[in-house]
Formats: structure tokens, sequence, C-alpha cells
């Protein structure tokens, strides 16, 4: 069977019962040719209001499609019709998944924490469970009754599970696909009238354009980050500045991510004026000087004259979060900030200590899954190899690293 209306059965199905369904799920037999791609911001041309949302979270989630990353106006423009379009109210009267409780409310916070704790202590290894409870909530606001405020939470929650399942796909080297998922995030912390959130996930947006060097588009979205992180927690602001000096880094300019690492470090040192939403629970200096960090290493590769001053800087930032203990959480960030590193000590010229940090992480990786921490370490086995010849603990580390696990 061949052509494109039996495609189309497939895709038509797959949307009416809120699925994603495989060519040989509908007809029994294998599709004749692939699926095509589709880019990230595919069917997302929606109004910014309710019945946007709903339209958008009422798909299934394209799991089994090759996923397109996208550049300029089409990841951008999001960003700046989320800071400018009013949220709207969100609740229904839908009686088929019965009345959202606040008991309901408070369980499903909780699952949406503890999916961000297993981002941050398993890496994506746990992305099958954050895409059920995405689906789940999902539900909830299509077919259960809540009012504006449960709605807003509701939200809130939905927005929360994109961001930690984009990261998951962003860390799996699966840009497309982390792309959809921030910029379905980014919708429902809009409706969440959650600017703070949203700040988070711009800013996530902007690092991801960053790491695949494309320089304008994360200036433009970590400057999109900072105004709607505007009213935010001061803490908060600080996360957003620290994940925007990245953008500078990428684009070498010095003195802006000098600005911003002032910027990080006065507002994480201000005393909060509201309380810290609960997401944002693991900000603190470690963390944010590790981000920095690793935008130094990258500054570094930008102004090869200041090449060593930044790289002894990146060091001293970086320590702490790569020596995290193997018990204490965040695993997934100490793994990748150690593979930074160990880079850096590498770029300095200190193979010892090179070799003791890519040690370290590898330890880790039995417990995180992190794709792009392995291919930071694969990186560190590249630039190691001209000093295998003259180093036995270089040999055996670089025999390590040949055997890299396979992301799980």
């Amino acid at each position: 069977m061949g052509g494109d209306i039996p495609e189309l059965v497939v895709e038509v199905l797959s949307t009416q019962l809120k699925t994603e369904l495989a060519f040989e799920d509908v007809w029994g037999v294998t599709a004749p040719r692939p699926r095509p791609a589709l880019p990230a911001n595919h069917a997302m041309d929606l109004p910014w209001d309710s019945s946007g949302l709903l339209s958008l979270v009422g798909g299934p989630v394209p799991t089994r499609r090759t996923i397109i990353a996208v550049t300029g106006a089409a990841l951008t423009a999001p960003a700046w019709a989320a800071l400018h379009q009013p949220a709207p109210d969100l609740f229904s009267t839908a009686t088929e998944g019965g009345p959202v409780s606040p008991p309901l409310l408070d369980m499903i916070d909780n699952l949406v924490a503890h999916a961000q704790q297993l981002d941050d202590h398993q890496g994506g290894a746990a992305r099958d469970f954050v895409h059920d409870q995405f689906t789940a909530v999902a539900r909830l606001l299509r077919r259960a009754s809540y009012n504006a405020a449960a709605g807003r939470r509701l939200a809130a929650a939905l927005a929360q599970l994109a961001q930690t399942a984009g990261f998951m796909a962003f860390d799996a080297h699966e840009d497309g696909l982390a792309q959809r998922w921030y910029l379905t995030a980014l919708r429902t912390a809009h409706t969440a009238a959650d600017p703070g959130l949203a700040a988070s996930i711009l800013a996530l947006m902007s690092n991801q354009a960053a790491d695949r060097g494309n320089a304008l588009d994360a200036l433009q979205l970590a400057a999109a980050a900072q105004e709607s992180a505007a009213t935010a927690p001061p803490a908060v602001r600080s996360l957003v500045a620290a994940r925007s000096s990245l953008a500078h880094a990428v684009a070498g300019d010095l003195t802006s991510f000098h600005r911003t690492r002032e910027d990080t470090l006065t507002l994480l040192d201000t005393p909060p004026d509201t309380p810290l939403p609960r997401w944002a629970s693991y900000i603190d200096r470690i963390e944010l000087d590790a981000i920095t960090g690793r935008g130094l290493v990258v500054l570094a590769e930008q102004l090869p004259q200041q090449r060593h001053r930044l790289l002894r800087h990146a060091e001293r930032l970086l320590h702490a979060r790569a020596h995290t203990s193997p018990d204490a959480p965040p695993q997934r960030s100490a793994l990748r900030h150690g593979a930074w590193l160990s880079l850096a000590h590498h770029a300095t010229g200190d193979l010892d200590l090179a070799v003791d940090t890519a040690r370290l992480a590898l330890r880790r990786l039995p417990a995180v899954s992190s794709t792009r921490s392995v291919a930071l370490l694969r990186r560190l086995h590249d630039e190691l190899t001209p000093a295998g010849p003259r180093s036995p603990a270089v040999r055996d580390l670089l025999n390590d690293l040949r055997h890299l696990p396979a992301p799980r």
C-alpha cells in the first residue's frame, strides 16, 4: 500500500485519538517510506489563548517522528509573543475527567517535582516517566472541570513537565524535539501567568542555541528571558543571568559576559522579596558558578589571547560542582561539569588533573544517562590522544574512554 493517502489516514487517526500511531499500527504492514521529518514548530501557529493551548497539548507527542531544529524567527518570535500577549483565563466545565480538586493539584505538583529530581539524579533515563506525566496532566486540562485558579496550576505543572522533557531531549542530542518541548513549555507557562517560569524556559532555549553555535538566536532568547524574569524572585533572575552569560560566551563578548556574571552574583545575594518557586529550589552558588565556568571554557576558545586566564578562572568555578559527592544531587550536573573541567585542565596543560577529573566523571556514568556529557568525554579522548604515548595514566584513561557506555 503506497501513496500519500495511507500516511494521511495515520496522521488523522493520531490527532483524533490523541496518541502517536505508526504506519504499521494502522495498516499492519511496514511503511513504504519513512515518515517525513517535521520542523520543531510544526502546527504551532496557534492563537495565544486557551483554545490555542488546548489545541497544542491535545495532539500526540511526536516521539516517533524526526523533529528538525529551527532557527531565526521560527524560534525567537514565540519568545517575544509570550512576553507581550496577555495571559488567558483557563477554566473548564467538562465532566469527562471529573473535577480537579486541591488534593489532586497537590499530588500533581509532587509528581512534577519528582520528575525534576529524577532528571537531576538520572538524566535522560526517566524520559518515559516524564512523557507519561505530561500526557496525564494534558488530559486533565482537556477533559476535567476546574476553575481559573486550578487551570493556572495545571498549566504551570504542564509547563514544568515540558521544560524537564525538553532538557532531557536536549541532553540526548535531540535538538529538534527539545525545541518542540521548550516551545510547548513556553506556551503553557504563558497561560499559567508565570513569567519567572517562562524566563527559565527561554534561558534554556538560549543555552541550546548557544550550544548549537547560533549566537544571534542565543542573544535574542537571552534578552527575552531577562525581560520575562524582571518581576521574578532574585534567585530566579540570578539563574537567568547565569544562563544568559553562555550566549555572550559563544558570541565572544567578554564585556557582556562579565556584566552578566556580576548580575548573577548581585542577584544571588539579594534578599528575596517573594517566595522561591519549588522548581527553582536547586539554585545555589555552586550551580551558578558551574554554569559560568563552562561559559568561560567556551569564551576561551573565542578569545585566544586571553585563553589561559579565562581557563584558570573556569577551573576554579567548575571545581565544586565537578567534585559533588557521588551520593548527593545533582549527579547529572556533576557529570556534565566534570567533563567540562577535564577539558579545561587539559587545555591548560595539566594532564594529571585532566585524568583525575575525567575518572571522577566516569564513575557517575552507571547511574546517570547523559549523551551530551558522554560527547564531552569523547571530545576529551580526542584531545588527549596525542599525549597517550608519553603518559601511562593518559593511555589507561583513553582505553576507558573508548569503551564509554551507550546512552540509555
